[in-house]
């Protein structure tokens, strides 16, 4: 059985007119059941990685596989049974990540009284 929810080969990101890549290659493998911190000093990479994985940004390099799909070719069917939050949301900037949801929520519960 392969436990592997994301598997990096080489995954890199690179944004034009910076000398060293956001996210320089990567390999690696997360495995179900264990608890996975991503660390790092502002400008680290962080958020490109995330971005990348959830299907956002395409790598300039190396692949990804998140739960088993390819976040570039596959990210319909990731999506659908993937959620990112990012830290800077744009919208209700006042809201906690766990107060996002409840607010949507909230808004389709009022839409389908019709109020």
């Amino acid at each position: 059985m392969n436990d592997a929810v994301i598997t990096l080969n080489g995954l890199e990101k690179r944004f034009p007119g910076m000398d060293k890549p956001a996210v320089a290659p990567l390999d690696c493998t997360i495995h179900a059941g264990y608890v996975t911190g991503l660390v790092g000093p502002d400008g680290a990479g962080k958020t490109t990685l995330m971005r990348m994985l959830a299907g956002l940004l395409k790598p300039d390099s190396g692949s990804a596989t998140v739960i088993g799909f390819d976040p570039i070719k596959n990210d319909g069917a990731l999506h659908a049974v993937l959620g990112y939050m990012p830290q800077k949301f744009g919208l209700y900037e006042d809201l906690t990540v766990m107060e996002k949801p409840q607010s949507v929520r909230g808004f389709a519960q009022r839409h389908r009284r019709g109020t």
